[in-house]
């Protein structure tokens, strides 16, 4: 795919069939900014009612061309399409960009192009683009079939849902000198799916930084493994629509109810290291940072300023934003306090502006200083810089520029960030041109300057985590056992596993359980209960029942004979208001866990993600707080052990007030488990651990639940 789409990107000719030039039609504004653009291959224009287009000749058909053509651009209606794609086909085509609307977005007949134009497309590996997309920009080939004049070359690429997004964008792109290697419309991505993109661009070298549009997601599980693999060598930063809309599952299980779509697309951009924002102007802030600043080793940031003031209101934004705002060593200390004024603090945040305000150089000289320090990992400037010579007076401007041109130089020796936040940021004035033509952030805001040095920071961080960490590969050896007992719920047409069945399946697995028998009986409870030592818990066996607790078919701490007789009677009773007797299949009979940390793990097949893993505490942690955690399967034993440190009642389990800490190894073990079963058995649904009782030393699973879906195949 990596080679097709090189060709794609940097096609040595391209075909343009609907082109137009009348003007305001989208053909004509694509077909221009592509002859206008610089674009140096050959180019055909196809109209079958024009001789000529812009001066060029025009044909009436792209089979008339008489060459070979690497790319096509199509805006034809709908009942043109196929008939278009094939031509191209024909003629060689390595990529057809459809820019008409009205498939697959739009009902069932313009599906059925869709599923047409793939199926010719198979047959010749031509890569689809679109439809219902907005066109292409490829710097390193001077193509410009966006429709979007003033574009120019640099190291962002972008891949939008979106021509609205697209065009806010590079508008803010124009206005900031900033440049794009390239811009691709996905549209309805029939043909080269997002995550494919993102493999291409992490080879790309003319790509730095990649940021993407999202309004759904398409096989995001690969999205999760490629993505993983990319920001090891470049950022991804990535607006997803539709967390308003997000609401609990209609689910069987508990995990279910828990994983609102929204959810698990946060866990899984943070297991994938993709930066998550919330708008267009935050998406575009992120991507020019993150492709201009070097990277920080860390999240320890210096704050320097003329007043307290703008300081303060830094530190807090730092600490909102993750950042740490240590202070400052002894040594690094006493070489600031000689730039500022007679007893003012060097510890940090730094106030150098009684000298400064006389002396702009100051700066550079405090900011040499931090850099210089390695436990400082960034640097970040806040208050009026740049204005000193409308405050002051304009002689200082001279000043101000030197100073600036010295701060170019020490990120370029220290290669450490700095980050200006100043009042001045929208005025014309030399001394921040200088600062942003070296590529140096400068912000008038400053919650959005913290914000993005904070994300810097955090994707730093992340990055190094996910390098250190071996690709996740699941078990792939199936296990007989387990397809024999899918295959028998499924003859009965259940989708639900009775708990027998479930401890079973996690027994194939050496899920460690404690033991349980079936009883059909009282008599049999009696004598079970006896075997396994009292107390005990009875639970109901009945296909019709899910939750046994709202049907009344559990009891438990029983410690006598007595207890467990009269227990077996009443949950069968209860049972039988639910279904009738001869779907109650008896009681299991279970020794009652001993002390630990009560906590719920589970599986969920997500329609965007494919099998989703779950942890969290049990109790109020999670019928209240919802205090829980999520990630994509497969899962590496560092993304376990990350689920279980990322919820916030983590310390319960590390031992707190003289408890013992909880056997965190073996919770982990068990979570691995769950992403093997789930990856290896697609007809599982939903799987529920709850509760699961963890001890000092090892777990007990006091309930398991499995749902199944034939129909599943993700």
């Amino acid at each position: 795919m990596d080679r097709i789409l090189k060709r794609v990107f940097n096609p040595r000719s391209i075909a343009v069939i609907g082109a137009s030039e009348v003007p305001g039609k989208a053909a004509e504004r694509r077909t221009r900014s592509l002859i206008q653009g610089g674009y140096q291959g050959d180019i055909y224009l196809i109209n079958p009612k024009r001789s000529e287009l812009f001066g060029r000749k025009a044909y009436p058909s792209i089979t008339e061309i008489g060459a070979e053509v690497d790319l096509v651009m199509v805006i034809v209606p709908p009942r043109f399409l196929v008939g278009a794609v094939k031509d191209s086909i024909k003629m060689g085509a390595k990529g057809i960009i459809i820019i008409t609307a009205g498939l697959g977005e739009s009902g069932e007949e313009g599906k059925k192009i869709e599923t047409e134009i793939l199926e010719e497309a198979a047959k010749s590996g031509t890569y689809i683009i679109g439809p219902n997309c907005s066109g292409m920009y490829s710097g390193s080939a001077a193509m410009n079939i966006l429709g979007i004049p003033s574009l120019q070359k640099g190291s962002i690429s972008v891949l939008a849902q979106s021509g609205n997004v697209i065009d806010s964008l590079t508008n803010y792109a124009y206005l900031k000198g900033v440049g794009f290697s390239r811009i691709i419309s996905v549209g309805n991505a029939i043909g080269v799916n997002f995550h494919e993109y993102i493999q291409y661009l992490k080879d790309d070298p003319e790509t730095k930084v990649i940021i993407a549009y999202l309004e759904g997601i398409k096989e995001g599980g690969e999205l999760v493994r490629v993505a993983r693999e990319t920001v090891k060598k470049k950022p991804i930063i990535a607006l997803k629509v539709g967390r308003s809309g997000a609401g609990a599952r209609a689910a069987a299980s508990h995990t279910g109810s828990l994983a609102g779509d929204d959810v698990i697309v946060e866990a899984a951009f943070k297991q994938a290291g993709i930066v998550r924002v919330s708008n267009v102007d935050e998406l575009f802030d992120m991507a020019d940072v993150f492709s201009k600043s070097p990277m920080p080793r860390g999240n320890r940031v210096a704050i320097l300023s003329e007043g307290g003031g703008d300081n303060s209101i830094a530190a807090d934004n730092a600490e909102l934003f993750g950042m740490e705002v240590p202070v400052l060593g002894r040594e690094t200390q006493d070489k600031i306090r000689p730039f500022l004024l007679a007893g003012m603090p060097a510890s940090n945040p730094i106030d150098y502006g009684g000298t400064a305000e006389e002396n702009p150089k100051v700066i550079a000289e405090c900011v040499r200083v931090c850099m210089e320090d390695e436990e400082v990992d960034a640097v970040y400037l806040t208050g009026f810089f740049g204005g000193f010579q409308v405050i002051i007076a304009p002689h200082v401007a001279d000043l101000e520029k030197q100073t600036a041109e010295e701060l170019v130089r020490l990120v370029k020796e220290y290669k450490k960030p700095l980050f200006v936040h100043t009042s001045f940021a929208g005025q014309d004035i030399a001394a921040l041109k200088t600062l942003r033509d070296a590529g140096i952030p400068v912000f008038e805001s400053s919650g959005r300057s913290a914000r993005c040095l904070g994300e810097l920071m955090r994707f730093s961080r992340r990055r190094q985590a996910i390098a250190s960490r071996p690709k996740p590969s699941g078990k792939t050896k199936d296990s007989p056992g387990v397809k024999d007992i899918l295959a028998k719920v499924r003859g009965q047409d259940r989708n639900n596993l009775l708990e027998t069945e479930s401890r079973k399946l996690l027994k194939e697995y050496k899920v460690p359980l404690p033991g349980a028998i079936m009883a059909t009986d009282p008599e049999q409870a009696v004598q079970a209960a006896e075997g396994i030592g009292y107390p005990v818990a009875l639970k109901i066996v009945s296909p019709d029942i899910v939750h046994k607790s709202d049907a009344g078919g559990i009891r438990l701490n029983l410690s006598d004979d007595e207890l467990v007789k009269n227990a077996f009677l009443e949950i069968v009773v209860n049972a039988a208001r639910v279904t009738s007797r001869d779907r109650i299949l008896g009681a299991l009979v279970s020794p009652m866990a001993g002390q630990g940390q009560e906590c719920i793990l589970g599986m969920i097949r997500d329609p965007q993600f494919g099998p989703v893993i779950m942890f969290g505490l049990g109790g109020v942690f999670v019928e209240v707080l919802r205090d829980v955690a999520f990630r994509v399967a497969p899962l590496t034993p560092e993304d376990a052990l990350e689920m279980i440190e990322e919820i916030k009642g983590y310390r319960l389990l590390t031992g707190i007030r003289g408890e013992s800490p909880k056997d965190i190894r073996a919770l982990t073990e068990v979570l691995l488990t769950l992403s093997d079963i789930a990856l290896q058995n697609p007809e599982i649904a939903e799987i529920d651990l709850n509760p699961v009782i963890v001890h000092e030393q090892g777990l007990s699973i006091v309930d398991s639940r499995v749902i199944t879906d034939f129909g599943h195949r993700t």
